[in-house]
C-alpha cells in the first residue's frame, strides 16, 4: 500500500509539503494518496465514523484530502446542513476544489483556528497516524483541542492501535488515548474498536449535548 512512508514530520507544514509531492507522484491514485488500501476500506471507515457520530448541521472535515467524505455524505447522509473541508496540502485542496467546488480551504487549524462552535460535527479520518514534532502526542492533542472547540456537538477521529500491524510508528492503546482525551478536554468519550483492525475511532462530545 505505501510506496513511501516517512518516519514523521518536524512540523505541520512539512506534512503538507509531503502530500503536495505525493499528489504529483501518484496522480490519479486517490486511495494511495489518502492512505487507504482501496475504496471499500475507505467506505468502511466512513461508515464506522458516521455511526459513532452522525453528521449533524455544519460538518468540518479536517484533513479532507481530495474530498471523498463529501461524496460519501451526499450519498449516505443527505440531512447534514453544510460541509467545509480543510487540509494543509495546497495541491490536495486545489484538486478537491477542481472536482467539487469551493467548499475546501488550505488551512492549518493550529495557526489559524476556527472560532468556537462554528461547526456542529467534525471528522478527522486517516490524518493523525504520522508523528509530528518532537512530542507527537502533544501535537495530536493540540489538533484535537482546536477541532473540538470549533465543533458545537463534537468530533470523531481515527488513530492506530499498538501491536496490530508492522511498520506503524505512532500508535496508542485505544483506552489509554480515550482516557487522555477525557482528562484533557472534559469531553464524553466513546470508542469504536473491533480489536482486530489496526485503525480505531474515538468520538469526543461536549458534555450536555
Amino acid at each position: 500500500m505505501f510506496l513511501y512512508t516517512p518516519a514523521g514530520f518536524s512540523d505541520v507544514s512539512s506534512c503538507g509539503a509531503f502530500y503536495d509531492v505525493r499528489t504529483t507522484v501518484f496522480a490519479g491514485e486517490d486511495m494511495m494518496v489518502l492512505e487507504y488500501s482501496d475504496p471499500e476500506a475507505q467506505r468502511r471507515l466512513f461508515d464506522r465514523a458516521t455511526r459513532l457520530l452522525p453528521p449533524r448541521g455544519k460538518v468540518l472535515d479536517l484533513g479532507c484530502g481530495l474530498g471523498h467524505l463529501l461524496n460519501y455524505l451526499e450519498e449516505k447522509s443527505p440531512a447534514y446542513e453544510d460541509y467545509w473541508g480543510i487540509d494543509v496540502s495546497e495541491r490536495m485542496i486545489a484538486e478537491a476544489r477542481r472536482r467539487r467546488g469551493d467548499r475546501f480551504e488550505q488551512r492549518d487549524i493550529l495557526t489559524a483556528p476556527f472560532e468556537e462552535g462554528r461547526f456542529d460535527t467534525g471528522y478527522i479520518l486517516s490524518v493523525l497516524g504520522y508523528p509530528i514534532g518532537e512530542d507527537p502526542m502533544a501535537m495530536m492533542l493540540a489538533i484535537l483541542e482546536k477541532a473540538l472547540s470549533a465543533c458545537r456537538v463534537g468530533i470523531v477521529f481515527s488513530h492506530l492501535a499498538a501491536g496490530r500491524k508492522e511498520g506503524l510508528r505512532f500508535t496508542t492503546v485505544p483506552e489509554d488515548l480515550a482516557s487522555r482525551c477525557e482528562k484533557a478536554f472534559g469531553a464524553r468519550v466513546e470508542i469504536d474498536d473491533d480489536g482486530a483492525d489496526h485503525t480505531y475511532l474515538v468520538a469526543l462530545r461536549h458534555r450536555g449535548l
